[in-house]
Order: C-alpha cells, then sequence, then structure tokens
C-alpha cells in the first residue's frame, strides 16, 4: 500500500465496457480519492474479493447475466462467465469451488459446483404465504446469499416472502425464519461473534435480530426495529439537498445495504427513495437492544452499497443514480461528516483490500 493512504478499497462501476469494471481507489485521512487501477468487466454488480481474484456478477455480451472471475493482477478473466440462469442476478455467495447465485426476478439461486450447476427455485408455500404488498410481493424474490460463520450453511433472505431460508451446502433446506409481514428481506449481516443475524428489510426499511444456533441451524427472531426517517427529519436536516417538494410521502424509502462494525457496537443502514439517507444504530456489548441515533443525508441519489473502511474511522456510500461515491468520517458517536464526493458511473459495491 501506498504510504500517503489509509487503505485501499475497490467499487463496481455498473456500466458496459470499456468504462464499466471494478475499480481501485486510496483513501487520505482527509478523505480524498485517488484512483490506482482499473480491471474492465461489463457492467459488474455486487462483486467480492477471494485469494487474489475478483468475483462479479456480470453481464456478458454473450452469455448475459453470469457469475464471473477476474485476476487482480494481470485483469484476465480466469473462470466463466457462468450463466446464473435466472433473471436480476443480484448476489452471490462464493468459498472454494462453491458459488451461490440469488436471482431476483426469477425467485431462484444457482449452486455452482466446479463445472456443474444447479438451479433452486423458491416456491410459495402450500400456506400461500407470500408478503401482503401484492406489486411487490407477488412471487419470490431472492435477494442475497450469505454464509455462516462457520460457513456451514447458506443463508438466503427472499424479499417476496418476507423470509430468511437457511440450507447446507448442498441446497437442503434446513430452516426458515420470517421478518414482519410487508417488510421485505434484502440483504443481512453477522454479529462479529456469530451469534446474532441483522436482516435488513428493504420495503419497511426495519431491521430484524435473530439469535443464531450454528449446531442446528435455526434463526430465532428477536426484536425488530424500524431505521425509517420521517418526513421532520429530513426537512430539518442541516445541508440537506432535499425540500418537500421533493420528498414523495408513498416512496420515502427503500432501504439497501446494512454493514457492522469489527466491535460489532455499531451498525450503518442506507435508505434510498425519496430519503436517501444512512442511519447510525447503537448496539450494546452483546449486540442486541438496537437503536437508532441518526440520520444523515447519503451526499447524493440511492445509496445502494456503503462500507466501513480503515478500521471503521470512515463510511463509504455508493450513490448510484447520482453516480457518485462519497466518503464520510466515522465517530465512535455514530456521527457521520461529509469529506469528499467523486465522480464514478453507477457505483454499486465496496470492499476494502
Amino acid at each position: 500500500m501506498n504510504g500517503d493512504f489509509l487503505t485501499e478499497f475497490y467499487i463496481a462501476s455498473c456500466v458496459p465496457e470499456p468504462d464499466g469494471g471494478a475499480v481501485l481507489f486510496g483513501l487520505r485521512e482527509d478523505g480524498s480519492l485517488s484512483e490506482l487501477g482499473r480491471i474492465p468487466m461489463p457492467s459488474p454488480g455486487w462483486c467480492a474479493l477471494r485469494n487474489g481474484r475478483i468475483a462479479a456478477a456480470v453481464t456478458d455480451p454473450e452469455a448475459g447475466e453470469s457469475y464471473a472471475e477476474y485476476s487482480i493482477l494481470s485483469g484476465r478473466r480466469l473462470r466463466g462467465p457462468v450463466p446464473s440462469r435466472g433473471v436480476s442476478f443480484c448476489h452471490f455467495a462464493a468459498d472454494g469451488d462453491d458459488v451461490y447465485c440469488a436471482n431476483y426476478t426469477t425467485g431462484s439461486v444457482l449452486h455452482i459446483r466446479g463445472t456443474d450447476a444447479a438451479l433452486t427455485e423458491h416456491r410459495v408455500p402450500d400456506d400461500g404465504a407470500l408478503g401482503p404488498d401484492k406489486g411487490r410481493q407477488e412471487r419470490p424474490h431472492c435477494h442475497q446469499c450469505i454464509f455462516s460463520p462457520d460457513r456451514r450453511f447458506v443463508l438466503v433472505c427472499d424479499l417476496g416472502l418476507d423470509a430468511v431460508f437457511v440450507y447446507d451446502r448442498d441446497m437442503t433446506l434446513v430452516s426458515k425464519a420470517n421478518v414482519p409481514a410487508g417488510h421485505g428481506a434484502r440483504h443481512s449481516v453477522f454479529s462479529p461473534d456469530g451469534r446474532t443475524l441483522y436482516t435488513l428489510s428493504e420495503m419497511a426499511s426495519s431491521l430484524t435480530l435473530f439469535d443464531w444456533d450454528g449446531t442446528r441451524g435455526i434463526l430465532t427472531p428477536l426484536e425488530t426495529v424500524s431505521f425509517r426517517p420521517q418526513f421532520p427529519e429530513l426537512t430539518r436536516t442541516v445541508g440537506s439537498p432535499y425540500s418537500p417538494e421533493r420528498i414523495d410521502p408513498e416512496r420515502l424509502t427503500d432501504a439497501a445495504s446494512v454493514v457492522i462494525s469489527h466491535d460489532g457496537r455499531r451498525l450503518y443502514c442506507s435508505n434510498r427513495g425519496s430519503a436517501n439517507t444512512v442511519a447510525s444504530v447503537a448496539l450494546d456489548g452483546n449486540g442486541r437492544n438496537p437503536k437508532v441515533l441518526s440520520q444523515t443525508p447519503s451526499g447524493g441519489n440511492h445509496p445502494r452499497a456503503i462500507g466501513l473502511l480503515a478500521d471503521d474511522r470512515f463510511l463509504a456510500v455508493c450513490n448510484t443514480f447520482s453516480h457518485n461515491l462519497t466518503i464520510f468520517r466515522a465517530d465512535p458517536d455514530g456521527t457521520l461528516t461529509h469529506l469528499s464526493d467523486t465522480p464514478v458511473p453507477r457505483p454499486q459495491w465496496i470492499e476494502e483490500v
């Protein structure tokens, strides 16, 4: 790492080649950035760093929505493209030769194992347990795949079914747990000690805390809290670009991303929609009892992804629709202080090197 930088990180610029790809930035103490490199890719969405590679959900000109891996050193494609066999491939979890790909629109998960691939489709249960929002929960919608802390299980968030599904590595269903009806489970993150799962629900801008039994692969709901910003909060925010005329109360917020600090005492959650804010949430010493501390304007439009940097001292926000990457200083009390903005075409993912 260059001595001028506190840390380096990649973002995904989700536009076609030659402009799209994974972009490497260096972060300085004052929040300023310098571009250090670029790996061309066709419209990468969700990505992940793994073993000297960048894995990516891409839209290949020939294969369509696909999984692929690229060398960080040479930029050469090393694996794929493997078609996701679904529509709206939005997230994946990868470990060794195993890759689990979430297809949002078709409500399916593709399990890639070496050169083989098998598709698991989420079905509406016999009790007809779709979410109550007929416009957005008209069918299953797989939104994320993550591993349990010991990587024995694969957890899948489904917005349409208001549920988190737990599978073994062969995609045999082990258990299922629900968020409140109509909330729309989107993304989850585990506490550092692996005892608690925090599930962000997109449609309600809520967090559901689950106790995790890693031996049996079972989630037990603990509580759900809202981090949906209130209309007065937005209009009172100093320096906010928002005005009452620009805020649509019916489409105030769509939550997108959740990250947790290394000490497990702080969560950050992004709100899109008319709000475009980042919520700071405090947790107690056991990673429980969440309390929303503040709402901060995201610095742009549609904060799809956020990431903590440099030992949690900074927060980066990918504002997809305004094409900018915003850097905040993140204080221990949850305060976010705007430091810089950098133009990036459709930023959608961020990960520290």
